[in-house]
């Protein structure tokens, strides 16, 4: 068993079958549980002292106690174990408060399906906080030794950005080269310190590193206010890309030379190794919230360049295109660290290109041994693979039973419609005989549109079956250019002739594996659909394209559960009035139609799950006014078998 997968857990209820229902969504969902049940106060407080637990679930009402003193009793005890909320009745402006008190989520007990996964996420940021904790007071014990060894030696080191000329002196600098730590840093006021004839050597010494990714030491001598000291100075120059670069440098005072100086570069480099090589982003920020640094994996993360933030508020700078709910919780994170408390919260992100991403973030602040906070830390987990995983296998789950449901009850009527179709056609043939008879007259109008809307009945009962049996299909290799140039053919015949199409499928043939008639399923959808769209546009224009993409090259990289390293992707592009932004969310969801009595909200639904099941999804891009664009993604089979 995973150690990941062991999990300690007090659960905090007074119904045993509930107890018995937390314990065994866990188990199924493959955690090795250690559990015990606290129903009363006293049982609880013993508990909660007695055993080191990895995470509370627990209901809100309780016998002599409630869900708020469960989450302040254990946020005394321990301020970073989860506290999850699984109850009923508890309305949505309270489960915010208690949110806010420091659950970790609410959860109603109809939704305990979701438990596992809150679960696994909780479980997995707290053991990440423990192990973070550790490695920070490493690196702030680092950093206050890196400080005293500098003082102690007698060791300053600077570092110039170029073109900016960014310059940085540490605050022993200032000590050996005997300024005021007021006074801005330049290099040329540590030129003007030295020799004459130094300063010429040091002019040639510095344009070398400016053309060149090289390193200098020399041994040279300043003139400062308390004398001269002897000084070794070490020059580095590092190229970024482009034309940026930076000139890293120490000088040490060896008018005194030290025996710390091997100690001193042993503890830098473990202060640059764990920020740099963390696996999470990490922004280190004053106490106003602006950027100071951020670690390689935070450049990586956000795609933001750390020159272009640094000195910038966090909030205004790296997270200005994320939504209100974000800043706000952001906010409140970082109003907690002013206070020595450290804050988990959930936040979008929303990349330079209109990508969005999703972060689990921490805040915590860095104080020196007084306790003084001397920095805010927020690290920042990029969970995004994570969220769309769970998105994707909430919506096959709820689509596969949404379609057991919808067959098994499309099945039923099937049969009630079978007869009710016999009757009317017996009506029609005997009432056909008496076409003297006034009543049978009158009548035989309401007989035709009975029977109209039975077979309305029937074709709609034929579309639930075919999406609740998504699965039973037979799949073998075709050509899917081919296929799609035979539904054109077909469709084009009863279609409106105005609508202009346009194509471009290459002259490649694009092998998939598949059912030929959900092929034809999806093909004619997607073409109804857009004429549909366009059915009110004066120059109504439908463009569909097919071509090889690859995986890592294409917008799959952002979906994260894809497979294969090709596929075809079939583009379906109207000039219509869009998808509003508020349902483009819905239009895969099942008998969700915009259509009135015109739709049945299955078209969208049964693409989707023919699409996953073959290893493929569909992704849609609107905008109001300008029309809709359906890609399709088919792995791509190199050759017929």
């Amino acid at each position: 068993m995973d150690i990941q997968k062991k999990l300690n857990v007090l659960i905090v209820e007074d119904s045993l079958a509930s107890y018995k229902a937390i314990v065994s969504v866990l188990q199924n969902f493959g955690f090795s549980i250690f559990s015990e049940r606290a129903e009363w106060k006293s049982e609880f407080e013993q508990r909660i002292n007695d055993e080191t637990w990895d995470i509370v679930i627990s209901d809100f009402y309780l016998p002599d106690f409630d869900g708020r003193y469960v989450i302040s009793r254990v946020k005394e005890i321990n301020p970073e174990l989860p506290v999850i909320l699984v109850t009923e009745f508890l309305p949505e402006e309270a489960a915010s408060e208690f949110l806010n008190l420091g659950a970790a989520e609410f959860l109603p007990k109809s939704s305990i399906i979701k438990l596992p996964f809150v679960v696994n996420r909780e479980l997995e940021a707290y053991r990440l906080k423990q192990s973070q904790k550790k490695a920070w007071d490493m690196l702030v014990h680092g950093e206050e030794l890196l400080t005293r060894s500098q003082k102690i030696s007698h060791l300053g080191h600077f570092e110039v950005i170029f073109p900016e000329k960014n310059t940085l002196w540490s605050l022993e600098l200032y000590r050996i080269l005997g300024f005021d730590f007021a006074e801005n840093p330049l290099m040329e006021k540590v030129w003007a310190l030295l020799d004459e004839s130094e300063q010429d050597h040091i002019k040639v010494v510095w344009s070398d590193l400016l053309r060149d990714n090289h390193s200098k030491e020399m041994i040279v001598t300043l003139n400062t206010k308390s004398g001269r000291k002897k000084v070794n100075l070490w020059l580095e120059a590092e190229k970024f890309e482009g034309s940026r670069f930076r000139i890293f440098g120490t000088i040490h005072d060896i008018s005194d030379l030290s025996e710390l100086e091997h100690s001193i570069q042993l503890n830098e480099q473990l202060f640059k190794g764990i920020f740099n090589n963390s696996s999470q982003a990490i922004f280190l920020l004053d106490l106003q919230g602006h950027v100071i640094r951020m670690n390689r994996n935070a450049v990586i993360s956000f795609e933001r360049e750390e020159t272009d933030v640094q000195g910038l508020e966090l909030i205004r700078s790296i997270f200005s295109n994320s939504d209100e709910e974000s800043k706000k919780k952001l906010t409140y994170g970082m109003k907690l660290a002013l206070k020595n408390q450290s804050f988990e919260v959930f936040v979008s992100y929303n990349l330079l290109d209109g990508r969005e991403k999703y972060f689990d973030c921490d805040f915590y602040s860095l104080t020196d041994t007084s306790g003084k906070i001397l920095y805010i830390v927020l690290e920042a987990k990029d969970i995004t693979e994570k969220i769309v995983l769970e998105r994707a296998y909430a919506q096959s789950q709820k689509l596969e039973a949404l379609g057991t449901f919808a067959g098994g009850i499309a099945h039923d009527f099937n049969n009630l419609l079978t007869p009710m179709l016999a009757y009317v056609s017996f009506l029609n043939s005997e009432w056909s005989k008496g076409t003297t008879n006034e009543a049978i007259q009158k009548s035989l109008p309401a007989i035709e549109g009975i029977s109209k809307s039975l077979d309305r009945a029937k074709n709609l009962i034929q579309q639930i079956l075919t999406y609740s049996k998504i699965d039973n299909s037979i799949s073998k290799q075709l050509d899917l250019r081919e296929n799609l140039l035979q539904v054109l053919k077909e469709v084009r015949t009863v279609s409106s002739n105005q609508i202009t199409l346009f194509t471009d499928l290459g002259n490649e043939p694009a092998y998939v594996n598949a059912d030929p008639i959900q092929i034809f399923q999806i093909l004619s959808n997607l073409y109804e659909n857009s004429v549909f769209a366009l059915q009110d546009i004066p120059y109504p224009k439908i463009t569909i394209s097919l071509s090889k993409v690859l995986y890592e090259k294409s917008e799959l990289l952002h979906v994260g559960f894809m497979k294969n390293t090709e596929y075809w992707k079939l583009g379906f592009a109207d000039n219509g009035e869009g998808i509003p932004t508020e349902i483009i969310q819905k239009i895969f969801d099942p008998f969700f139609t915009t259509k009135g009595g015109k739709g049945t909200g299955l078209g969208l639904p049964i693409i989707y799950g023919i699409m996953v099941k073959m290893g493929g999804t569909i992704l849609v891009n609107s905008s109001i006014g300008k029309g809709t664009e359906f890609d399709l993604y088919f792995p791509a089979w190199k050759a017929m078998l």
